[in-house]
């Protein structure tokens, strides 16, 4: 079942033709629709053998359950349980209330099957710029991204969302109806403190824009006992401009004169390549320009300093791949929690009434090790709650101590 609002790319990840209508039609009958699953699960999920051994009791079982169900939402919940079952990475039943299908559809606009979910245009969902995470019966912000609507007005990581314009938060339909509007979100900072409120305008925004922005404003430079640390969030990794962009403000940006450098690889999409490491590869030499008037220009394309990945649970996928090739090839310091272990490859098929089936289609090694259900433990362990955390971040604080104490040199 889906814990975050984002869900995170395979770098494997490729679309399928199967007929649909737009995502306008949704009166198909739920049992029509839910023997579209059953197929596209029984006819490309990864692992043929544990779908003969075991689906057919898992599907007979929500079938019957099946019965009860009378709404969209309920639908949704009911196949995403089932499709729990599977406990597969990158297998997630997605509808036009859940950010992960303007994040999946937006990164693959170009194709028709996708184009045509959205007659065409291009993809948009209504922001604030947080992504939220449902814990308990409360909803919390665990990232604000740098920049947005949501930073601007002063919600912090940790702020509780008891409602927005009088009623419970829901990520995209508190906003849909209010692009450009004022809505009402009743925040509790600490456990006992009173609620306050804050005013936000949500805008329409291309999911895939939206996150490469928060990235290029999200760098800066933290001073700290001396040192000068460099920081980037990269909130997906999923296409090669993020990382082009990381190389831009390693090599001409902010980050060209920190000491050393923290590259935050929490929450968000993954997709990032192994080749991405690379980075850190000393054995690339260093150019440097003269020129008559006594000027010297320096091309550096690589890292050569300390540097930190923070990485926590909801790091995966490609985030993953980076987080285990630093570790065994020593290259950079993974600080943090164990990452998600979700490492399958994924493939979105688009489904009849224009909602889409997120599926695990492929299994993958990396080096030859196994990633998935297991994941990439830290360097230095740090646990953190984000609950009410009043935007302090203990991860990052280790970071922080951890590049002090090192050589900058």
């Amino acid at each position: 079942m889906k814990k975050l609002l984002l869900v995170v790319l395979s770098v494997w990840l490729i679309i399928v033709k199967v007929p649909f209508a737009t995502a306008k039609q949704n009166s198909i009958a739920y049992s029509v629709l839910f023997e579209e699953i059953v197929n596209i699960v029984e006819t490309h999920f990864y692992d043929p053998d544990q779908i003969a051994k075991d689906f057919p009791a898992i599907k007979a079982d929500y079938r019957i359950r099946l019965k009860n169900v009378s709404s969209q939402k309920a639908f949704s919940s009911l196949v995403n349980y089932m499709l729990d079952e599977l406990n597969a990475s990158h297998t997630y039943y997605l509808t036009p209330d859940d950010y992960e299908y303007y994040q999946l559809c937006a990164l693959f606009s170009k194709i028709p099957e996708i184009s045509r979910l959205f007659d065409g245009k291009e993809v948009l969902y209504p922001s604030v710029g947080i992504l939220t995470q449902d814990i308990g019966n409360h909803v919390h912000i665990v990232s604000v991204l740098a920049g947005s609507v949501a930073e601007k007005a002063g919600l912090l990581k940790g702020d509780e969302i008891l409602s927005a314009n009088g009623a419970p938060y829901l990520p995209i339909t508190s906003l849909r109806s209010n692009v450009g509007k004022n809505v009402v979100f009743k925040i509790r900072r600490k456990e006992m403190d009173k609620p306050f409120t804050i005013l936000m305008k949500p805008v329409l925004v291309n999911p895939k824009q939206e996150m490469l922005e928060a990235q290029k404003s999200s760098v800066r430079i933290i001073e700290q006992n001396e040192t000068r640390v460099g920081y980037v969030h990269i909130y997906s990794y999923a296409g090669y401009e993020y990382h082009q962009e990381l190389l831009g403000a390693i090599n001409w940006g902010k980050l060209k004169e920190a000491d050393a450098l923290i590259i935050d690889l929490r929450y968000g999409l993954g997709g990032a390549a192994p080749s991405y490491l690379n980075i850190f590869n000393t054995n690339i030499p260093v150019l440097k320009m003269y020129h008559r008037d006594g000027t010297v220009t320096v091309f550096d394309s690589q890292w050569r300093k300390q540097a930190v990945y923070l990485v926590n649970k909801y790091s995966r996928s490609g985030k993953e791949l980076l987080a285990y090739g630093a570790r065994r090839y020593q290259q950079v310091k993974v600080i943090g929690e164990r990452t998600a272990g979700d490492v399958l490859g994924g493939r979105l098929f688009p489904l009849s009434n224009g909602d889409t089936l997120f599926l695990a289609v492929q299994s993958a090694l990396v080096d030859g090790v196994n990633l998935e259900g297991i994941g990439v433990p830290p360097d230095i362990e740090v646990p953190f709650d984000v609950r009410y955390c009043a935007g302090q971040d203990a991860q990052l604080e280790k970071a922080l101590e951890y590049l002090v104490k090192q050589p900058t040199s």
